[in-house]
């Protein structure tokens, strides 16, 4: 009994993946998007209005590759900012649109004021290959975390 239900479990995320792409071929992306809304229960939780919206919720395991850092830039900061007695590091959730800008960083987890500034203006800086789902480019939501040494 064990067995099946393990084998059920394994087995079901693959088969949904599969039963959603064979009813979505040749659909368009926004189609195709709703379609794994209404598959998924992670993502059909979230009701936005927009295509956009939708795609930028899609998680990276129903098909979509990650978005991926071309260019960065450094965090300009001297060694008075930090604290020595905390974990110095910064986490900025950024919408990664279409054509692979950041768009809109939100500090997750933060060491002080000044220090979430500089990361927000390195990370505007930085240049990502856009998320894809079916070779087609997407906004998708990256999370970027900072360590920082004295």
């Amino acid at each position: 009994m064990r067995r099946i239900i393990a084998a059920a479990l394994i087995l079901s995320p693959v088969l949904l993946h599969a039963q959603v792409s064979n009813e979505t071929a040749g659909l368009s992306l926004e189609a195709r998007i709703d379609a794994l809304e209404m598959a998924m229960p992670a993502v059909a939780g979230a009701s936005a209005s927009s295509a956009i919206a939708d795609a930028a919720m899609l998680r990276v395991s129903t098909g979509v590759l990650a978005p991926k850092v071309i260019h960065s830039s450094e965090v300009v900061y001297s060694a008075d900012e930090l604290n020595p007695n905390l974990n110095n590091r910064v986490v900025v959730k950024v919408l990664v649109n279409e054509n692979g800008v950041p768009v809109d960083p939100k500090i997750v987890s933060s060491v002080t004021p000044l220090l979430n500034q500089r990361v927000i203006e390195a990370v505007q800086q930085f240049r990502f290959q856009p998320a894809q789902l079916d070779q087609t480019a997407i906004p998708q939501y990256v999370s970027i975390a900072f360590e920082f040494t004295r």
